[in-house]
């Protein structure tokens, strides 16, 4: 699909995720993440998942630059608050 719609970043995310998730490599899932967040900057999924992948490696320092950017994107008041503190918490 991505051959396709090639400036489509849901896909893009998907590919990433395949690569977190199924191939469990965080560095191409984190490559094909950040390619989605140049194209666009406020892609809720990616970000969420970039913070996932950032605690999972348990990499405070990827952490600390991806919730911030969670924190400006998410829709959600509780998930907000909930990424300050752990943002206050590092």
């Amino acid at each position: 699909m991505l051959s396709y719609y090639p400036s489509a970043t849901q896909y893009m995310t998907n590919i990433g995720s395949y690569y977190l998730v199924y191939k469990k490599d965080s560095k191409s899932a984190l490559k094909m993440y950040n390619k989605v967040l140049k194209k666009n900057p406020d892609d809720y999924a990616t970000i969420k998942n970039c913070v996932l992948l950032a605690r999972n490696d348990k990499n405070v320092k990827l952490e600390k630059k991806y919730l911030p950017m969670l924190i400006r994107v998410t829709p959600d008041e509780t998930e907000k608050a909930s990424a300050q503190a752990r943002l206050s918490a590092l």
